[in-house]
Parts: C-alpha cells; structure tokens; sequence
C-alpha cells in the first residue's frame, strides 16, 4: 500500500481527513477485507500526524463498521458482510434466486433513490468530502475497470452515509450482484461520461441537502441504465451498463 496517496487536504479536521481517505480505499478496495493496516505509530510516520489523530480517525472507521480493532491483534479491514448479523442469510437467499440483470435494476429502481433521498438529509460534512472526491475522481479519463471501482465505491459510500446499516447491507448484495455488467465491454467512454454526470447530478442534490432532488436524480439515473441494458441485450448476448 502506497500511504503517501494519503490526500491530507485542509477542508476537513486533520482525524476527519484521514477517516476519509482511508475510507476511500476501503471502499475502492484497495484496502481489501481481512486487510491488517499497520500499527498506529507506524501510520503516523507515514502520514505525518500525531498518532491521536490515527488513532481519532481510526475510532470513526471502527464506528461505521469498516474495521475491527483488537488488542494484540491489531486492525483489521472487516467486509460488508461482516457488518451485519444478517449478512449470510440476505446473501444466501439473494444467490438462490439468481436474478437476473432485469431483476436487479428493478429492484435498484426501487431501493436507490429513497436512499439517495435519505442520505441528503442525514450525510455529514465529512461524507460530503467523499463523496466529492469519489465523483471528481470518476471525471478523469481513467479506464473502464478503474471506474467500475469508483462507480460501486460512489454507490455503496451513499447507501453507508444514509446510516442505517440495513440499506448499507441491501445495497451491498445488489452491487454484488451486478459487479459482472460494470466491466462488460459495454462500457463505453461516453456511457462512462454520461454516467458521471449523472452522478454529479446526485451528489449535488445530496451535498445541498435536497432530498427530493436527490431522488429524483437517482431514479432517472437507474432508469437510463435500465434503457442501456436493453439496448445492449437487442444487440448482443451479453449485458452490460454502467451504474
């Protein structure tokens, strides 16, 4: 892992800060789970804070659930699933059903945009800051594989600022289930390009603290993808649209 991508930018406290550039790499998967991060003194050498603010940042991270401290142990990167009790028997019940790609977008239909709705009255600064850098990062020219990774990271940091685990976890086995589309050779640059704007769009609406905007902008966004997918699937086998 490369921690001087660490981004220490001034708009956030210094914990603040740090929670959402590590967060950003939970999320991105660059910190995968099961993950050890390295201990707090060592983090702070690499970031050049004091280790209070590691270990501030740290305790927020542990509040939302994306790690596990253990004395003796250490800090360890948890995965969605492990967030939730539930986890193992939504996921279960999800994989015996295989849905289909038109099952899914059905159903992000209707679970993303009240989440949308919910978030922008409920993200804290610090969730804005992440959320703007996730979308800005999606607005460079960067490969189809990299984005599909900001996309999921985009998608899920919206359900997990709604702060109710239970959308979190909803949202997570919906990614999970369409994960193969976001890579598909569907993706073209201008989908991608027309997907950002769509996500800029949401973001706003969430930052501004509009909720019905903001949903109002995630259901068009879910729909247009829908029309993509049937676009693709009257011109090929194979399905694939950007989200």
């Amino acid at each position: 892992m490369d921690w001087d991508s660490i981004n220490r930018g001034a708009t956030l406290s210094v914990p603040d800060r740090l929670s959402v550039d590590l967060e950003r790499l939970i999320l991105e998967g660059d910190l995968a789970p099961g993950e050890k991060l390295p201990a707090e003194r060592e983090l702070a050498q690499h970031l050049g804070v004091s280790r209070v603010s590691i270990r501030e940042a740290l305790r927020e991270l542990e509040n939302r659930g994306f790690i596990d401290r253990k004395p003796g142990r250490g800090t360890i990167v948890l995965s969605p699933g492990e967030r939730s009790g539930i986890a193992d028997r939504i996921s279960s019940a999800v994989s015996a059903v295989h849905p289909e790609i038109r099952d899914i977008m059905e159903l992000r239909a209707i679970v993303e945009p009240p989440i949308a709705g919910i978030t922008a009255t409920r993200a804290t600064p610090r969730d804005i800051a992440q959320l703007r850098e996730l979308v800005e990062a999606m607005e460079v020219d960067v490969t189809k594989e990299r984005y599909a990774e900001l996309d999921r990271a985009f998608h899920q940091a919206i359900a997990q600022y709604a702060h109710n685990p239970l959308l979190e976890l909803i949202n997570e086995q919906i990614a999970q289930q369409i994960a193969p589309s976001r890579a598909s050779r569907y993706q073209t640059k201008e989908r991608r390009e027309a997907s950002s704007v769509a996500h800029r769009r949401i973001f706003e609406a969430i930052a501004a603290g509009d909720p019905t905007t903001a949903e109002a902008e995630a259901r068009a966004h879910v729909l247009d993808i829908s029309k993509q997918i049937a676009l693709a699937a009257t011109g090929a086998n194979d399905e694939g649209a950007q989200g």
